[in-house]
Protein backbone atom coordinates (compact mmCIF):
# COMPACT_ATOMS: atom_id res chain seq x y z
CA UNK A 1 0.00 0.00 0.00
CA UNK A 2 1.43 3.49 -0.88
CA UNK A 3 2.31 6.24 2.18
CA UNK A 4 1.90 9.89 1.58
CA UNK A 5 4.11 11.95 4.08
CA UNK A 6 3.46 15.44 4.19
CA UNK A 7 5.99 18.33 5.42
CA UNK A 8 7.21 21.87 4.59
CA UNK A 9 10.60 20.99 4.57
CA UNK A 10 11.86 24.35 5.91
CA UNK A 11 14.81 22.89 5.95
CA UNK A 12 14.23 18.95 5.62
CA UNK A 13 16.42 17.77 8.69
CA UNK A 14 17.04 14.42 10.51
CA UNK A 15 14.21 13.75 11.68
CA UNK A 16 11.97 14.03 8.57
CA UNK A 17 14.56 11.49 7.39
CA UNK A 18 14.17 8.95 10.27
CA UNK A 19 10.31 8.86 9.36
CA UNK A 20 10.71 8.60 5.62
CA UNK A 21 12.94 5.48 6.31
CA UNK A 22 10.91 4.22 9.05
CA UNK A 23 7.96 4.44 6.75
CA UNK A 24 9.50 2.45 4.11
CA UNK A 25 9.80 -0.74 6.38
CA UNK A 26 5.79 -0.74 6.11
CA UNK A 27 5.11 0.59 2.81
CA UNK A 28 6.27 -0.11 -0.70
CA UNK A 29 6.58 2.95 -1.72
CA UNK A 30 6.72 6.62 -0.55
CA UNK A 31 4.65 9.96 -2.20
CA UNK A 32 6.68 13.38 -0.32
CA UNK A 33 4.32 16.16 -0.69
CA UNK A 34 5.72 19.37 -0.21
CA UNK A 35 3.08 21.48 1.81
CA UNK A 36 2.78 25.40 1.12
CA UNK A 37 4.77 25.03 -1.77
CA UNK A 38 3.68 28.58 -3.51
CA UNK A 39 5.27 30.18 -0.23
CA UNK A 40 8.73 31.22 -0.16
CA UNK A 41 11.39 34.04 1.37
CA UNK A 42 9.56 34.76 4.44
CA UNK A 43 10.04 33.75 8.24
CA UNK A 44 8.84 30.29 7.79
CA UNK A 45 8.54 29.33 4.74
CA UNK A 46 12.02 30.43 3.63
CA UNK A 47 12.87 27.88 0.72
CA UNK A 48 11.36 27.73 -2.88
CA UNK A 49 9.69 24.45 -4.06
CA UNK A 50 12.41 23.56 -6.04
CA UNK A 51 15.06 24.65 -3.01
CA UNK A 52 13.07 22.09 -0.80
CA UNK A 53 12.85 19.16 -3.65
CA UNK A 54 16.48 19.79 -4.15
CA UNK A 55 17.11 18.94 -0.77
CA UNK A 56 15.03 15.66 -0.33
CA UNK A 57 16.21 13.97 -3.30
CA UNK A 58 20.07 14.60 -2.68
CA UNK A 59 19.28 13.19 0.75
CA UNK A 60 17.61 10.35 0.12
CA UNK A 61 19.71 9.02 -3.15
CA UNK A 62 22.37 9.58 -0.79
CA UNK A 63 20.91 6.76 1.65
CA UNK A 64 19.99 4.77 -1.64
CA UNK A 65 16.61 5.54 -1.06
CA UNK A 66 15.10 4.84 -4.65
CA UNK A 67 11.18 4.15 -4.25
CA UNK A 68 9.86 7.71 -3.37
CA UNK A 69 8.08 10.71 -5.24
CA UNK A 70 8.09 14.41 -4.77
CA UNK A 71 5.05 16.71 -5.33
CA UNK A 72 4.34 19.89 -4.30
CA UNK A 73 0.65 21.31 -3.36
CA UNK A 74 -0.12 24.86 -2.06
CA UNK A 75 -2.33 25.73 0.60
CA UNK A 76 -6.42 26.15 0.26
CA UNK A 77 -8.65 27.51 2.82
CA UNK A 78 -11.15 24.32 2.34
CA UNK A 79 -9.36 21.18 4.00
CA UNK A 80 -10.80 18.79 2.29
CA UNK A 81 -10.62 20.70 -1.31
CA UNK A 82 -6.35 20.53 -0.28
CA UNK A 83 -6.44 16.93 1.01
CA UNK A 84 -8.47 15.71 -2.24
CA UNK A 85 -5.75 17.69 -4.09
CA UNK A 86 -3.08 15.71 -3.08
CA UNK A 87 -4.72 12.77 -3.73
CA UNK A 88 -5.27 13.77 -7.28
CA UNK A 89 -1.85 15.34 -7.62
CA UNK A 90 -0.41 11.74 -6.67
CA UNK A 91 -3.28 9.52 -8.48
CA UNK A 92 -3.97 7.68 -5.58
CA UNK A 93 -7.30 6.12 -4.29
CA UNK A 94 -8.16 6.57 -0.82
CA UNK A 95 -9.49 3.29 0.05
CA UNK A 96 -5.25 2.20 -1.12
CA UNK A 97 -3.23 5.18 0.81
CA UNK A 98 -2.38 5.24 3.94
CA UNK A 99 -1.10 9.05 5.28
CA UNK A 100 1.87 9.20 7.89
CA UNK A 101 1.47 11.96 9.99
CA UNK A 102 2.04 13.24 13.73
CA UNK A 103 0.03 16.35 12.75
CA UNK A 104 -4.03 16.24 14.12
CA UNK A 105 -5.14 18.94 11.32
CA UNK A 106 -3.41 16.75 8.65
CA UNK A 107 -4.98 13.74 10.02
CA UNK A 108 -8.45 15.37 10.16
CA UNK A 109 -8.52 16.18 6.41
CA UNK A 110 -7.81 13.01 5.30
CA UNK A 111 -9.98 11.04 7.74
CA UNK A 112 -13.05 13.22 6.40
CA UNK A 113 -12.22 11.75 2.59
CA UNK A 114 -11.76 8.21 4.21
CA UNK A 115 -7.73 7.69 3.83
CA UNK A 116 -6.48 5.71 6.64
CA UNK A 117 -4.23 8.21 9.03
CA UNK A 118 -1.39 6.65 11.02
CA UNK A 119 1.15 8.26 13.41
CA UNK A 120 4.73 7.71 12.82
CA UNK A 121 7.31 7.67 15.94
CA UNK A 122 8.62 10.89 17.48
CA UNK A 123 12.30 10.75 16.28
CA UNK A 124 14.88 13.07 18.32
CA UNK A 125 12.81 14.52 20.77
CA UNK A 126 10.06 15.78 18.39
CA UNK A 127 12.98 17.52 16.55
CA UNK A 128 11.17 20.49 13.99
CA UNK A 129 12.40 22.42 11.29
CA UNK A 130 11.14 25.54 13.55
CA UNK A 131 13.43 24.83 16.36
CA UNK A 132 16.13 24.49 13.91
CA UNK A 133 16.00 27.69 12.55
CA UNK A 134 15.20 29.16 16.14
CA UNK A 135 18.66 27.65 16.66
CA UNK A 136 20.48 29.16 13.25
CA UNK A 137 19.34 32.97 14.57
CA UNK A 138 19.77 33.01 17.98
CA UNK A 139 23.58 31.36 17.19
CA UNK A 140 22.97 28.09 18.83
CA UNK A 141 24.54 24.81 17.73
CA UNK A 142 22.49 23.05 15.06
CA UNK A 143 24.49 21.69 12.42
CA UNK A 144 24.05 18.21 13.75
CA UNK A 145 19.86 18.04 13.62
CA UNK A 146 20.71 18.12 9.92
CA UNK A 147 22.50 15.48 7.21
CA UNK A 148 25.80 16.05 6.26
CA UNK A 149 24.49 16.99 2.30
CA UNK A 150 21.54 19.53 3.61
CA UNK A 151 24.32 21.25 5.62
CA UNK A 152 26.13 21.87 2.21
CA UNK A 153 23.58 22.95 0.55
CA UNK A 154 22.03 25.31 2.78
CA UNK A 155 25.61 26.82 2.64
CA UNK A 156 25.75 27.15 -1.29
CA UNK A 157 22.24 28.84 -1.70
CA UNK A 158 23.13 31.15 1.23
CA UNK A 159 20.19 29.63 3.57
CA UNK A 160 21.94 30.13 6.79
CA UNK A 161 22.19 33.98 6.16
CA UNK A 162 18.58 33.87 4.67
CA UNK A 163 17.00 32.57 7.75
CA UNK A 164 19.05 35.13 9.97
CA UNK A 165 17.76 38.23 7.82
CA UNK A 166 14.17 36.45 7.64
CA UNK A 167 14.33 36.37 11.73
CA UNK A 168 13.72 39.87 12.20
CA UNK A 169 9.80 40.07 11.65
CA UNK A 170 9.08 42.06 8.59
CA UNK A 171 7.05 44.66 10.92
CA UNK A 172 10.37 45.62 12.49
CA UNK A 173 12.16 45.36 9.10
CA UNK A 174 9.58 48.04 8.18
CA UNK A 175 9.63 50.27 11.29
CA UNK A 176 13.97 50.83 10.51
CA UNK A 177 13.21 51.23 6.99
CA UNK A 178 10.65 54.05 7.21
CA UNK A 179 12.85 55.78 10.02
CA UNK A 180 16.15 55.01 7.51
CA UNK A 181 14.51 56.86 4.89
CA UNK A 182 13.20 59.50 6.45
CA UNK A 183 16.49 60.22 8.09
CA UNK A 184 18.40 59.83 4.40
CA UNK A 185 16.07 62.26 2.62
CA UNK A 186 16.38 65.03 5.51
CA UNK A 187 12.60 65.00 6.01
CA UNK A 188 11.20 66.09 8.91
CA UNK A 189 8.69 63.65 9.22
CA UNK A 190 6.08 61.28 7.29
CA UNK A 191 2.34 61.82 5.52
CA UNK A 192 -0.21 58.77 4.79
CA UNK A 193 -3.20 59.07 3.28
CA UNK A 194 -5.31 57.02 5.19
CA UNK A 195 -9.28 55.59 4.06
CA UNK A 196 -9.69 53.05 7.14
CA UNK A 197 -8.87 50.09 4.91
CA UNK A 198 -6.53 47.38 5.23
CA UNK A 199 -3.70 48.75 3.91
CA UNK A 200 -3.67 51.70 4.71
CA UNK A 201 -4.15 51.58 8.51
CA UNK A 202 -0.97 48.94 8.62
CA UNK A 203 0.81 51.89 6.78
CA UNK A 204 -0.27 54.62 9.33
CA UNK A 205 0.39 51.63 12.46
CA UNK A 206 3.96 51.44 11.42
CA UNK A 207 4.71 54.53 10.28
CA UNK A 208 3.92 55.99 13.78
CA UNK A 209 5.63 53.20 15.18
CA UNK A 210 9.12 54.71 13.73
CA UNK A 211 7.95 58.30 13.64
CA UNK A 212 5.51 59.12 16.66
CA UNK A 213 4.54 62.87 15.79
CA UNK A 214 6.22 63.51 12.82
CA UNK A 215 3.78 60.74 11.22
CA UNK A 216 0.96 62.93 9.80
CA UNK A 217 -2.25 60.99 8.90
CA UNK A 218 -4.89 62.53 6.43
CA UNK A 219 -8.09 61.21 5.39
CA UNK A 220 -9.29 62.68 2.22
CA UNK A 221 -13.12 61.51 1.06
CA UNK A 222 -14.02 62.51 -2.40
CA UNK A 223 -17.86 60.44 -2.08
CA UNK A 224 -20.45 61.73 0.57
CA UNK A 225 -21.14 58.39 1.58
CA UNK A 226 -17.98 56.81 2.89
CA UNK A 227 -17.58 53.05 3.93
CA UNK A 228 -15.31 53.13 6.16
CA UNK A 229 -16.04 56.11 8.21
CA UNK A 230 -16.58 53.75 11.81
CA UNK A 231 -13.25 52.60 10.63
CA UNK A 232 -11.16 55.41 10.59
CA UNK A 233 -12.79 56.20 14.17
CA UNK A 234 -11.36 52.81 15.40
CA UNK A 235 -7.82 53.01 14.12
CA UNK A 236 -7.98 57.10 15.33
CA UNK A 237 -7.60 55.12 19.15
CA UNK A 238 -5.14 52.45 17.74
CA UNK A 239 -2.98 55.32 16.53
CA UNK A 240 -3.79 57.30 19.38
CA UNK A 241 -3.26 59.90 16.98
CA UNK A 242 -6.21 62.43 15.24
CA UNK A 243 -6.51 61.83 11.75
CA UNK A 244 -6.81 65.35 9.70
CA UNK A 245 -9.85 65.01 7.37
CA UNK A 246 -10.29 67.37 4.23
CA UNK A 247 -13.20 66.63 2.13
CA UNK A 248 -12.20 66.55 -1.51
CA UNK A 249 -15.66 66.18 -3.06
CA UNK A 250 -16.47 69.90 -4.19
CA UNK A 251 -13.06 70.25 -5.41
CA UNK A 252 -13.51 66.86 -7.39
CA UNK A 253 -16.70 68.21 -8.81
CA UNK A 254 -15.14 71.39 -9.72
CA UNK A 255 -12.88 69.12 -12.06
CA UNK A 256 -15.91 67.67 -13.59
CA UNK A 257 -17.33 70.88 -14.34
CA UNK A 258 -14.68 72.16 -15.94
CA UNK A 259 -13.60 69.19 -17.89
CA UNK A 260 -15.12 67.85 -20.66
CA UNK A 261 -16.98 64.66 -20.00
CA UNK A 262 -15.40 61.61 -18.95
CA UNK A 263 -16.36 57.71 -19.06
CA UNK A 264 -16.14 56.16 -15.62
CA UNK A 265 -12.30 54.90 -15.20
CA UNK A 266 -11.19 58.67 -16.11
CA UNK A 267 -13.27 60.26 -13.66
CA UNK A 268 -12.29 57.43 -11.49
CA UNK A 269 -8.84 57.81 -11.38
CA UNK A 270 -9.09 61.58 -11.08
CA UNK A 271 -9.94 60.68 -6.94
CA UNK A 272 -6.32 59.46 -6.57
CA UNK A 273 -4.84 61.96 -8.62
CA UNK A 274 -6.27 64.51 -6.38
CA UNK A 275 -5.45 62.66 -3.47
CA UNK A 276 -1.88 62.53 -4.74
CA UNK A 277 -1.96 66.37 -5.34
CA UNK A 278 -3.07 67.06 -1.62
CA UNK A 279 -0.74 64.77 -0.13
CA UNK A 280 2.37 66.23 -1.67
CA UNK A 281 0.90 69.99 -1.36
CA UNK A 282 1.14 69.29 2.45
CA UNK A 283 4.50 66.98 2.01
CA UNK A 284 6.25 70.23 0.55
CA UNK A 285 4.74 72.31 3.05
CA UNK A 286 5.99 70.46 6.33
CA UNK A 287 9.01 68.64 4.70
CA UNK A 288 7.67 65.56 4.71
CA UNK A 289 7.97 62.22 2.30
CA UNK A 290 4.50 60.92 1.04
CA UNK A 291 4.76 57.29 2.77
CA UNK A 292 2.39 54.94 0.42
CA UNK A 293 0.11 52.10 1.32
CA UNK A 294 0.22 49.57 -2.30
CA UNK A 295 0.93 46.21 -1.41
CA UNK A 296 3.32 43.71 -3.45
CA UNK A 297 -0.08 41.96 -4.83
CA UNK A 298 -1.08 45.14 -6.40
CA UNK A 299 1.93 46.24 -7.79
CA UNK A 300 2.07 42.98 -9.75
CA UNK A 301 -0.56 43.56 -11.24
CA UNK A 302 -0.51 47.51 -11.75
CA UNK A 303 -3.66 47.60 -9.94
CA UNK A 304 -3.14 51.29 -8.69
CA UNK A 305 -3.31 54.88 -10.46
CA UNK A 306 -0.65 55.82 -12.17
CA UNK A 307 0.50 59.33 -10.33
CA UNK A 308 -2.63 58.79 -8.10
CA UNK A 309 -2.16 55.80 -5.39
CA UNK A 310 0.82 55.41 -7.38
CA UNK A 311 2.70 58.34 -6.59
CA UNK A 312 4.44 58.02 -2.97
CA UNK A 313 8.11 58.61 -2.21
CA UNK A 314 8.62 55.00 -0.37
CA UNK A 315 6.28 52.41 -0.62
CA UNK A 316 7.38 50.21 3.18
CA UNK A 317 4.58 47.32 2.19
CA UNK A 318 5.85 47.00 -1.23
CA UNK A 319 7.38 43.48 -0.74
CA UNK A 320 4.47 41.85 1.28
CA UNK A 321 1.78 40.10 -0.78
CA UNK A 322 -1.94 41.07 0.13
CA UNK A 323 -2.59 38.23 2.30
CA UNK A 324 0.98 38.57 3.87
CA UNK A 325 -0.57 42.01 5.15
CA UNK A 326 -3.71 41.14 6.64
CA UNK A 327 -1.33 38.38 8.38
CA UNK A 328 0.73 41.40 9.62
CA UNK A 329 -2.74 43.06 10.68
CA UNK A 330 -3.74 40.19 12.94
CA UNK A 331 0.36 40.44 14.57
CA UNK A 332 -0.12 44.00 15.63
CA UNK A 333 -3.89 43.81 16.80
CA UNK A 334 -5.32 46.40 14.41
CA UNK A 335 -9.31 46.07 14.82
CA UNK A 336 -11.06 43.04 13.13
CA UNK A 337 -13.23 45.73 11.24
CA UNK A 338 -10.51 47.00 9.50
CA UNK A 339 -8.86 43.73 8.53
CA UNK A 340 -12.13 42.71 7.11
CA UNK A 341 -12.94 45.85 5.16
CA UNK A 342 -13.76 45.01 1.88
CA UNK A 343 -10.74 45.52 -0.62
CA UNK A 344 -11.87 48.67 -2.94
CA UNK A 345 -9.64 51.46 -4.63
CA UNK A 346 -12.81 53.80 -4.45
CA UNK A 347 -12.37 54.96 -7.96
CA UNK A 348 -16.56 55.06 -8.24
CA UNK A 349 -19.41 53.80 -5.49
CA UNK A 350 -19.75 49.68 -5.43
CA UNK A 351 -16.06 48.80 -7.03
CA UNK A 352 -14.25 46.06 -5.11
CA UNK A 353 -10.87 44.72 -5.50
CA UNK A 354 -11.85 41.09 -5.82
CA UNK A 355 -14.41 41.15 -7.93
CA UNK A 356 -12.70 43.37 -10.49
CA UNK A 357 -9.77 40.75 -10.49
CA UNK A 358 -11.92 38.23 -10.81
CA UNK A 359 -10.76 35.98 -7.87
CA UNK A 360 -10.21 36.43 -3.88
CA UNK A 361 -6.35 37.49 -3.08
CA UNK A 362 -5.73 33.98 -1.61
CA UNK A 363 -6.21 32.89 -5.22
CA UNK A 364 -3.92 35.48 -6.44
CA UNK A 365 -1.30 35.69 -4.04
CA UNK A 366 -1.13 31.95 -4.74
CA UNK A 367 -1.26 32.54 -8.46
CA UNK A 368 1.43 35.43 -8.37
CA UNK A 369 3.92 33.37 -5.92
CA UNK A 370 4.00 30.51 -7.97
CA UNK A 371 4.43 32.40 -10.86
CA UNK A 372 7.54 33.65 -8.96
CA UNK A 373 8.83 29.97 -8.84
CA UNK A 374 8.81 29.64 -12.50
CA UNK A 375 5.73 27.43 -12.50
CA UNK A 376 4.40 26.89 -15.70
CA UNK A 377 0.47 28.60 -16.23
CA UNK A 378 -0.40 24.47 -17.12
CA UNK A 379 1.25 23.29 -13.50
CA UNK A 380 -0.52 26.36 -11.78
CA UNK A 381 -3.52 25.48 -12.93
CA UNK A 382 -3.71 21.89 -12.01
CA UNK A 383 -2.49 22.79 -8.75
CA UNK A 384 -5.42 26.08 -7.84
CA UNK A 385 -8.24 24.21 -10.50
CA UNK A 386 -7.99 28.14 -11.47
CA UNK A 387 -8.25 27.69 -15.41
CA UNK A 388 -5.32 28.40 -17.40
CA UNK A 389 -7.26 31.52 -18.97
CA UNK A 390 -7.43 33.31 -15.85
CA UNK A 391 -3.91 32.82 -15.53
CA UNK A 392 -3.33 34.28 -18.83
CA UNK A 393 -5.41 37.31 -18.10
CA UNK A 394 -3.23 38.16 -14.68
CA UNK A 395 -0.32 37.50 -17.31
CA UNK A 396 -1.41 39.88 -19.74
CA UNK A 397 -2.26 42.14 -16.93
CA UNK A 398 0.80 42.74 -15.79
CA UNK A 399 2.59 43.00 -19.08
CA UNK A 400 0.11 45.56 -20.07
CA UNK A 401 0.49 47.38 -16.60
CA UNK A 402 4.58 47.11 -16.35
CA UNK A 403 4.94 50.80 -18.00
CA UNK A 404 3.85 51.76 -14.22
CA UNK A 405 6.71 50.37 -12.67
CA UNK A 406 9.24 52.46 -13.95
CA UNK A 407 10.37 55.92 -14.69
CA UNK A 408 8.89 57.31 -18.21
CA UNK A 409 11.25 56.28 -20.92
CA UNK A 410 13.84 58.64 -22.55
CA UNK A 411 14.49 59.20 -26.09
CA UNK A 412 18.29 58.94 -26.56
CA UNK A 413 19.66 61.07 -28.81
CA UNK A 414 23.28 61.39 -27.12
CA UNK A 415 25.77 58.18 -28.85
Amino acid sequence: MPAIFIGRFQPFHKGHLKAIKWILKKEKKIFIIIGSSQESLTKNNLFSFSERKEMIEKTLKSEKIRNFKIYGVPDFKDDIFWAKKILKITRLNPENTTVFTKNSWTGRCFRKIGVKVKPHPIFLNGLSATQIRNKISRGQKWQNFVPKLILDHLKEIDGIERIKFLSISPEKRIINFIKRKIKESGAKGGIVGVSGGLDSSVTAYLAKEALGKKAIFLWLPVAKNYLFRKNLRLLEKKLKTKIKEIDLQNIYKNFLTILPHGDKLSKGNLRPRIRMAILYYFANLKQLLVIGTANSSEIALGYFTKYGDGGADILPLGDLYKTEVIEMARRLKLPEEIIEATPTPELWPGQTTEKEIGFSYQKLDTILKLLSQGFEVKEISFLTNISGEKIKNILERKRKNAHKLSLPPICQLRF
